[in-house]
Parts: C-alpha cells; structure tokens; sequence
C-alpha cells in the first residue's frame, strides 16, 4: 500500500489548481479559455460546471481533454465519476458528501480530488483514498458562505494530512507564498484565473510567484 500511495502521490505533480467557471470568461468559449492557461503554463484544470448536463459536460469534457493531453495537462471532472471515465480524463474532484465514491473513482483509475472545510472531514477523505484536497475558504470570499478558515487552520490541517493539501478561497497571486509558507502543496484559484480580460495575466501571476518561491 504504500508503494501504491507514493505512486498516486507523485502523479500530483502541479502546483497551481485552476477551477473552471464558463460565465466568467465570456465572451470566450471555455476550451479556448483553458486553452490561453495551458499555453502559459497552468497544468490541472478542474471542470466545476454544476449546472450543465451530463449530455452537455461530455460535450465540453471531451475537447477540453484533448487540449489538455496536447499540455501534458491534468483534467479533473466535478463529481462526475462516469464521464470522467467516458471522457478519459485523469481524475474526479467530490465534495465531502460523496466521500462513499472515492474507492469506485480509484478502481477506475482516476485520481481524486477533494474539496474539504474542516479537518475531520479531510481525515476521512484521506483514509478513503483522496489524492489531494483543497482547504477553503482560507481567506474571506463572496462566492463561500463559509467563515475564512485562516492560515492558522491551514497549517494544522496540513500537519495533520499525508496527501497534498491545496489553499483555495479569496486567493490571490500575493497571498500564493504566505499559503505556501503555511505548508500548502499548491494553490487553487477560480475568479481570478477565469476572468475574462484579467483572468489570463493573474494566471501568470500566480506562476511567477510559485515559480519564484
């Protein structure tokens, strides 16, 4: 088992977590806009379209897929084991409640991700098999009715994980090394990154201060 551990750990090999939001990064189409991030160095991109059908995620999952193998890029679906697998995609990103889907994600050979706000949860995903989490929100953000969590909390749960733990919430590229000097694996971001006209150059901001710490 832990061969088997440390082979799916390393397979996290990204810094930076993109997580998609197509109303953002209008007047593009979202494969072109995934696309500008690979071109410039991004290499995980999570694909959180809740409201969009199964039939209508495939049709964005499978382009989107192909671009990111071109990258030598990551693809995550949002809790979507069976199109993920359809779409041959690397891995699944679930929220806490789907924590009894873990163990089908990996016997399909996905890696997964997790989206986790207290620690007791973290735990549990971490003894279910996740790969990675992210720990939100860590600073105060409109998009999450959660109170931020703080650095203090992201350290203590990075103490407390053997798998990459990645500092999401109300991010920016000035808050990347304080997260990281925090103990977190990477960073994850939303807003920011997927905005159109300022989403691409804070990307690369995001890049330059990971790359410079």
């Amino acid at each position: 088992m832990a061969i088997l551990g440390g082979y799916w750990l390393r397979l996290i090999d990204f810094k930076l977590y993109a997580i998609t939001n197509r109303r953002l990064c209008k007047p593009r189409l979202i494969q072109d806009y995934v696309a500008s991030l690979l071109d410039i160095g991004v290499r995980a991109i999570q694909l959180r379209e809740k409201d969009l059908s199964d039939t209508e995620l495939r049709s964005i999952a499978v382009p989107i897929n192909q671009i990111c193998k071109a990258y030598s890029a990551k693809l995550f679906i949002n809790s979507n084991i069976n199109i993920a697998v359809d779409a041959g995609v690397d891995g699944v990103h679930l929220p806490g409640s789907l924590l009894d889907t873990i163990q089908n994600a990996k016997a399909r050979n996905l890696l997964v991700g997790c989206s986790v706000h207290d620690l007791d949860v973290a735990k549990k995903m971490q003894v279910a098999g996740a790969n990675f989490v992210t720990y939100s929100p860590i600073y105060p953000t409109i998009s999450k009715s959660n109170p931020a969590v703080g650095l203090k909390s992201l350290r203590r749960i990075v103490g407390s994980l053997d798998i990459p733990v990645f500092a999401l919430g109300g991010m920016t590229p000035g808050k990347v090394s304080e997260c990281l000097n925090s103990g977190a694996f990477g960073v994850a971001a939303m807003s920011s990154i997927m905005s159109y006209g300022t989403g691409i150059d804070q990307a690369k901001n995001y890049l330059k201060q990971i790359e410079e710490y």
